[in-house]
């Protein structure tokens, strides 16, 4: 009687938050293809979500395999559930990344792990652990000592994002020295190397998604991964997702330098070519001055005569038609989503406008 009376409360439950079966998947509900690509039938429905290949800091994770496919898909369920949590998350995002993606770039960090204070502290420094470990990176006191930080009554480095940032990635490479791979160092910042170190003695395995690993470890970095790619790729996952979490998720928001939705770039080791543009943060390169850089290249294949470096939008015969209509199409005014909706504001009109306008 106990055991079916608490069936039917964990059913219930589910009901309440929009669910009609447990989030688990099983292995006749998913089919493997050739190219990479995974088919899951959502637990409870007739939906069928295409999972494409996921990776952290350049390490595929092994959606081939049954174990992983189901955990992957559980955390991505249960993290999608959580609307407002989610939008709130983003907004922080738009406004930590930016300082976090240097600092890792510096001491060689894969951009990835800036996803990890997402999972540690919802991007919060004033979060502390019962255990102690506290600020954005939840470093414990004499983690964050030994790193450079001071911890003390009335002053914790570990709240300062700058400081915090820099100690963690001291940290993280710390890790990878011992461990040699970055999914392993993910899960050795959540339990301690010790832990990890001895799972690896004891089973003989080295692979962090077939390490048999505490609870809250062995589905963290799947926690991580949920958190990148709901934030980064949400309309590959709008089978899973309600209406309105994607429209909370696709939205544009101020100070955002990235089109959410859009896939990255997925590039092999060996393959050319320059890399992908950073989702967050500024970016590397000057699109405007490499157009007006082209054109004035043509206007001296042309005729020799004009200056590579002119801006003049005087008609001359060394320019032709092509490149004038260049120039004058790169000169139209940049209109930006924050100044539309202030004048939306000042006008008292509810309106929100759909696009991040750009050079048109």
């Amino acid at each position: 009687m106990i055991k079916e009376a608490s069936i039917i409360l964990m059913l219930s439950t589910l009901k309440t938050i929009g669910l009609s079966a447990p989030l688990d998947v099983h292995s006749r509900e998913f089919t493997s293809h050739s190219n990479g690509t995974v088919s899951v039938r959502l637990p409870g429905t007739e939906t069928i979500q295409s999972l494409q290949p996921v990776q952290f800091c350049g390490e595929f994770v092994p959606l081939r395999q049954s174990n992983v496919t189901r955990r992957w898909v559980t955390v991505l369920l249960k993290q999608s559930r959580h609307r407002d949590y989610l939008l709130r998350l983003r907004k922080r995002a738009v406004k930590f990344f930016p300082v976090i993606e240097p600092i890792l770039a510096k001491y060689n960090i894969p951009k990835d792990f800036k996803y990890l204070p997402l999972v540690e502290s919802d991007l919060s420094g004033t979060s502390t652990s019962p255990k102690g470990a506290g600020g954005y990176w939840q470093l414990m006191p004499q983690t964050a000592r030994d790193n450079g930080l001071i911890v003390r009554h009335g002053l914790d480095e570990r709240r300062d994002l700058y400081k915090s940032t820099v100690a963690a990635c001291r940290y993280l490479r710390e890790l990878h020295r011992e461990l040699g791979s970055w999914t392993l160092v993910a899960a050795a910042y959540n339990s301690g190397v010790t832990h990890v170190q001895n799972r690896i003695d004891q089973q003989g395995i080295r692979s962090y998604y077939n390490l048999r690993l505490h609870r809250e470890t062995s589905t963290y970095l799947y926690r991580v991964l949920a958190y990148k790619e709901l934030l980064t790729r949400p309309r590959m996952y709008s089978d899973m997702l309600s209406p309105a979490v994607l429209a909370d998720l696709t939205r544009p928001l101020p100070g955002e330098r990235f089109q959410p939705g859009v896939e990255p770039i997925i590039r092999t080791s060996g393959e050319p070519g320059p890399e992908p543009e950073p989702t967050w943060g500024p970016r590397s390169r000057n699109l405007l001055e490499e157009a007006l850089a082209q054109i004035s290249g043509e206007s001296d294949d042309t005729s020799g005569a004009s200056d590579a470096g002119s801006t003049s939008m005087t008609a001359s015969p060394a320019q032709t038609p092509t490149a004038m209509a260049g120039l004058l199409g790169l000169r139209v005014l940049r209109f930006r989503r924050t100044r539309l909706w202030q004048v939306f504001l000042a006008a008292k009109r509810k309106m929100q406008p759909l696009f991040d306008w750009d050079w048109v």
